[in-house]
């Protein structure tokens, strides 16, 4: 399979940058322990106080230690985070964390990255030949540059331009009317809608893209703006 790379800087950033960072912040802490000590906010103060009575040098190999894990752990929660975007054969593969989703070319209509949202909220969405979406993988993507060489070379439509039917959204709002229009709200969607409303004022991102999926199903596209939801045929 061929993977998209991530620039060398975000690597180097997330692999070295958080370890270092940790680490200097153990030294912080050991620099300034008589001062902290006194601090019963201190997260973990009773582990601290604890590492704090050690004899020099162990204190200081213990905060330094400590620091190293934790920035170790932010590397490792970044990683984890990342979305692996490739090509196997006629499929496109997205992985983020435990999930993987695949799709075939001949199926696949358009591909863009929805970075609508800032860097926190960056969206690989892909669109079925229909128009219909297929689905929408939220997470730190790699160089959208990376991506569109890396597709278009094995002949997967990309789109630099963003969404194409951008125009087309329209706000939800509660107790929208519902009928059989072709471009009306199906019967049934408020309440999905309303259900994942609730999922995105609570953060629960895999319940709002389980009800996503759901209202895929009923033919409605959607797309987020600061727990917004807007909605398409």
């Amino acid at each position: 399979m061929i993977t998209v790379k991530r620039s060398f800087w975000d690597l180097a950033l997330v692999g070295a940058g958080f370890p270092v960072l940790g680490t200097g912040l153990g030294l912080l802490v050991h620099r300034f322990w008589d001062w902290l000590n006194g601090l019963a906010w201190l997260p973990l103060h009773g582990l601290v106080r604890w590492v704090g009575g050690w004899p020099e040098p162990w204190a200081l190999a213990g905060f330094t230690g400590g620091g190293l894990a934790l920035g170790l752990a932010l590397t490792a929660s970044a990683f984890w985070g990342y979305t692996m975007i490739g090509v196997d054969g006629d499929e496109l593969v997205v992985r983020r964390g435990d999930r993987t989703r695949r799709a075939r070319r001949a199926a696949i209509g358009t591909v863009w990255a929805d970075e609508s949202g800032g860097l926190t909220s960056k969206e690989l969405v892909v669109l079925g030949r229909d128009g219909i979406e297929l689905w929408r993988v939220r997470g730190d993507l790699p160089p959208r540059g990376n991506i569109r060489d890396v597709l278009t070379a094995h002949g997967f439509p990309w789109r630099d331009g963003g969404d194409p039917h951008a125009s087309s959204y329209r706000r939800w709002v509660e107790d929208l009317p519902e009928d059989d229009a072709p471009d009306g709200l199906p019967r049934g969607a408020n309440a999905l809608l309303a259900a994942r409303q609730r999922a995105l004022g609570r953060d629960d991102h895999d319940d709002a893209d389980a009800l996503r999926q759901e209202l895929a199903r009923l033919g409605i596209s959607l797309r987020d703006e600061k727990k917004r939801q807007y909605w398409r045929r």
